[in-house]
């Protein structure tokens, strides 16, 4: 008898739980169908994806969903919008990163990327104020260019497959996503034109 009610009291917790999740999952699937940018994208003449799977979804022109740069076209659950801000094509995405806790559960959390449009360039990393462009002869004259031009070393920026990136932790907001699109859009317009007359820029 004991071992039957063990069983029921078992099958009822996953019940709960099951139902806790289900329950969870349904708003943050309408919640992504809701989801700021779709306004945002009306407003700004844009495109919009809530990222959730099924529905149509136009297709970006550029961009990653990611900093480590895995491709936007094809990426599944994430949304974005792509939009116009000072004559740059932009591209902002908000999505959601696993990581591991000290308990060696994997846990998530969200991350914005945001990114504009520009010509092909070889790989090109702003990181931690330092210059990195692995290979090129043109490393060292960026760095000089870097630390005259302190400003740029603020944030953390890859520039690479005709987009110039960066990120952040947390949802995208309108504030943010105007505030890193102009200041990427500054970086892009204040680089060295010797960056995009590279040959054998990204493809």
């Amino acid at each position: 008898m004991a071992g039957v009610v063990a069983v029921v009291l078992i099958v009822a917790v996953f019940a709960v739980v099951a139902a806790i999740w289900w329950r969870s999952h349904t708003k943050y699937v309408e919640g992504r169908k809701e989801h700021w940018f779709k306004a945002f994208a009306a407003e700004r003449g844009g495109t919009f994806h809530s990222g959730v799977a099924g529905e149509p979804a136009p297709a970006p022109s550029f961009g990653v969903i990611h900093p480590t740069g895995r491709p936007l076209a094809g990426s599944g659950h994430k949304s974005w919008v792509e939009f116009r801000q000072r004559d740059r094509a932009v591209i902002a995405v908000d999505g959601q990163e696993p990581y591991r806790h000290f308990d060696d559960h994997t846990y998530f959390r969200d991350i914005h990327v945001t990114q504009v449009q520009v010509p092909p360039s070889p790989e090109l990393r702003i990181t931690g104020g330092a210059v990195s462009m692995p290979g090129s002869p043109l490393e060292g004259e960026l760095t000089r260019w870097l630390a005259a031009n302190p400003r740029f070393a603020q944030r953390d920026v890859v520039v690479e497959h005709g987009s110039a990136r960066t990120w952040g932790q947390g949802c995208a907001t309108r504030q943010n996503i105007a505030a890193e699109a102009d200041y990427l859009a500054d970086l892009a317009d204040r680089l060295p034109a010797a960056l995009w007359s590279v040959s054998g820029g990204a493809s």
